[in-house]
């Protein structure tokens, strides 16, 4: 009887951690994709330093807005392809990474890790860069992929000074709790809400969190 117990209690935190990744997950994403945003600005204004060409900032500024229009323009691929073939590094592998996201969101998934794996495995592309190619990759397989092995991908931004760490830290939560490991979870969320560097943003998400699988888990936020 009590095996038939676990199995019980086992179905329901993988239950309640997948209903907690289709509420909160979303918002991962736009969290991420703001912050992207913030480092495409950043390179602008590098290459422009840089006296890099102003018309290939332009085009990635311009396909970059066209990802947020309701119905983006069928070309907008092949807008970042001509980029990341021809453009300088800085929008080359700012135009890889958006290729990614429009793969996954085509469903075409395997590609799309892929590519967000070719700029982590990049020696020569910035490491904010790559630190964002991995935890993209990873929060986007957070429900689907292997729990350990995703834990693994981000153990060496957990174990640095990334400015990708909040994030990182954020989707181990997450994984925690697909695992069953509810203690370990909260003990990070809480981990995120006492460290000053957490963005507002990702922090109001973490309290929500915390609140939901506290008031779940018997936890006292």
């Amino acid at each position: 009887m009590p095996d038939i117990f676990d199995e019980v209690s086992e179905d329901l935190r993988a239950d309640q951690a997948r209903s907690l990744l289709r509420r909160y997950g979303g918002l991962m994403v736009l969290a991420m994709l703001a912050t992207l945003a913030a480092v495409g600005g950043y390179t602008w204004w590098q290459d422009r330093q840089q006296a890099t060409s102003d018309a290939v900032a332009m085009q990635f500024l311009a396909a970059q807005k066209a990802t947020e229009l309701a119905l983006p323009p069928k070309n907008l691929a092949d807008r970042f392809a001509a980029i990341a073939a021809h453009g300088p590094d800085g929008y080359r592998l700012l135009a890889e990474l958006q290729l990614a996201a429009l793969d996954w969101d085509a469903g075409r998934h395997d590609k799309a890790v892929a590519e967000w794996r070719a700029v982590s495995n990049d020696t020569s592309a910035p490491q904010v860069l790559r630190d964002l190619a991995t935890v993209t990759s990873v929060q986007q397989r957070i429900d689907t992929g292997d729990g350990p092995a995703l834990k693994a991908e981000l153990l060496p931004i957990l174990q640095g000074a990334s400015a990708f760490k909040p994030y990182a830290v954020q989707i181990n939560a997450l994984l925690d709790l697909r695992l069953g490991r509810t203690k370990e979870a909260v003990a990070l969320m809480r981990e995120l809400l006492s460290d000053p560097n957490t963005p507002q943003g990702l922090r109001q998400l973490t309290q929500s969190l915390l609140s939901a699988v506290g008031s779940d888990a018997g936890v006292a936020p």
